[in-house]
């Protein structure tokens, strides 16, 4: 049997190509449920994760115009909804299934780099073709029905006896329910483990709880596990552990080779305290992983797809800043990853470009809480990002959505190098996450508003123009919806709003007034450092606003806080 099957972009949204190809019996079958009603939006975007941040949004366009050129629309959006669901439930790799309409028959398959649907046929007419989808499903294993292998129902270490029906289990049956399942990686695919060392031939992860799941269907997708190391007695460990799997683009830097360098060029006392403690990592390829749209001999390019690897990453866990306990412990933790942040600018030579109230964290290993700069997937090298021609350079408007900052949300015709991500943006992150956290965080419950304060909604949309626009009055004196925000302050942010929100918003204002007076003159870079708005936004201005004295991480002996008050 052959068929004519269409891609529907991952990146651009068209319609690729026209192939004869395999039909449906080379594809996998996916159980899919029969629920009539969408219970969500679709979303995508390219660079984008969406989590349960409440500001988080996709910027691409919705799924109905990527699959409006094949037809049967409802039916197509209905099936992606389900597939976007079983990918999120058991770490899934691809999801196949099909559209009944009438007669008609189309068969669909979803993974996490594309959506291609074979040509339709009657089943009234080919009746051959129905029996060979259907014998094709009957027959489908775990395997090619898309599971991901290393998710376990009992762990290989199990010290109860192993039955038939077990093993069968292992062969046959998905994993029904992700909790209390087991990860298992061999160790030498382990991509931060030291040349010629020594360790446990496997890694054993047990899953406790869901941290996030995914809301789209192509893009990063990260999905995060708290879990626990399993020893060899098959107990688990006493500390927490996070296990994230993502699909960044292959083109993006790894987080572990940023990690990497990072530890080392960054002084020992301070990337053991501040940047996570990363136990395991691997990457996968849609190769190594036999994606089946690898075999359907589809013609890419640039333009209609964009290729994926699926990274794997275990780190301790750590507490959200919004569960620091108290104000003191706030005010360091955010403290500590400003800092942490310019010393990997400085001396690492790496840029976050993600940064939110969901990775600056809190560390109560070994002590005294710290504030620790988590989720460097959207990092790139700063001599990368200068660079026009690197993928850094190209994958610009990285961040979540509202604590991004203005040139990055709205980029005019004026704007000098409007592909750049600058150290400043990074900063005026900060200021944003501060007033976000003054307005929603609970500090003495340890929990986060679930409702966007109606004052700060306009910092979620995907409106670029109407974003900036009230972003960019906020930093006003005497602003509306400044006022209401503030009115609403938080308990025990009372000081922060004073001493620091109130000074960066005069800042950050200063620093966007002195970069349109020189976009306006069409000052040249060679007169005017677009880079600190004229020197008015840099770290230095920044702690200085603050009055904090900055720390010598060289010193062996951190020095009291008193002295950076």
């Amino acid at each position: 049997m052959v068929h004519r099957t269409e891609l529907i972009s991952a990146s651009s949204g068209t319609q690729c190509l026209e192939t004869d190809l395999a039909a449906a019996s080379a594809l996998p079958h996916a159980q899919v449920s029969n629920e009539s009603k969408l219970s969500q939006t679709l979303k995508r975007s390219r660079d984008e994760t969406v989590s349960d941040d409440p500001g988080r949004q996709s910027k691409r366009p919705r799924l109905e115009e990527e699959l409006d050129p094949i037809g049967s629309i409802d039916g197509l959006l209905q099936l992606a909804s389900l597939a976007r669901r079983c990918l999120a439930s058991t770490s899934r790799l691809w999801v196949t299934g099909l559209v009944i309409d009438g007669c008609k028959v189309t068969t669909a398959y979803f993974d996490r780099h594309l959506v291609a649907c074979a040509a339709p046929f009657d089943f009234d007419e080919e009746p051959a073709k129905l029996a060979l989808v259907v014998y094709a499903m009957s027959m489908c294993n775990r395997s090619a029905a898309g599971f991901d292998p290393h998710p376990r129902s009992w762990s290989s270490r199990t010290t109860e006896p192993i039955t038939a029906a077990m093993e069968r289990e292992l062969d046959l049956r998905p994993v029904d329910d992700v909790i209390r399942s087991c990860f298992e990686f061999p160790s030498e695919i382990n991509e931060i483990q030291e040349s010629g060392s020594t360790s446990s031939p496997m890694h054993f992860f047990r899953v406790t709880g869901w941290i996030q799941k995914p809301n789209e269907l192509i893009n990063r997708c990260t999905m995060v596990y708290k879990v626990q190391r399993l020893s060899q007695d098959n107990t688990g460990s006493k500390e927490d552990f996070v296990l994230k799997l993502s699909w960044p683009p292959e083109s993006r830097t790894s987080e572990i080779k940023v990690l990497k360098a990072l530890k080392e060029k960054l002084p020992e006392r301070l990337h053991a305290a501040h940047l996570p403690n990363v136990e395991f990592a691997t990457t996968f390829t849609a190769e190594q992983l036999s994606l089946p749209w690898l075999r359907l001999g589809l013609e890419f390019s640039p333009e209609n797809h964009e290729a994926r690897v699926l990274r794997v990453l275990a780190s301790s866990h750590y507490d959200k800043l919004w569960e620091a306990g108290s104000i003191e412990v706030f005010k360091q933790a955010w403290l500590d990853c400003v800092e942490c942040h310019h010393e990997a600018w400085k001396r690492g030579g790496v840029l976050h470009r993600d940064l939110s109230d969901s990775n600056i964290m809190i560390s109560r290993r070994g002590g005294d809480p710290k504030g620790l700069l988590n989720d460097w997937d959207m990092a790139s090298f700063v001599e990368a990002i200068a660079d026009k021609t690197s993928s850094a350079h190209n994958h610009n408007r990285t961040g979540t959505l509202p604590f991004m900052a203005l040139d990055l949300i709205y980029s005019t015709t004026r704007t000098v190098h409007p592909k750049e991500h600058w150290y400043r943006h990074d900063l005026e992150s900060f200021f944003y996450i501060l007033v976000w956290a003054a307005i929603h965080y609970n500090l003495q419950e340890k929990t986060r508003d679930k409702e966007v304060h109606p004052s700060l909604v306009p910092w979620t949309s995907g409106d670029a123009q109407t974003h900036a626009l009230v972003k960019n009055s906020f930093l006003r004196p005497g602003d509306d919806r400044a006022m209401l925000a503030f009115d609403d302050i938080k308990p025990g942010f009372e000081e922060v709003l004073e001493d620091w929100i109130e000074p960066l918003r005069v800042l950050i204002k200063a620093s966007r007034e002195s970069y349109g007076l020189a976009l306006q003159s069409k000052t040249p870079s060679d007169g005017f450092d677009y880079s600190t708005c004229g020197g008015v936004l840099t770290f230095e201005t920044f702690m200085a606003v603050l009055k904090q004295t900055p720390r010598v991480w060289d010193d062996e002996v951190p020095l009291p806080c008193s002295s950076r008050s």
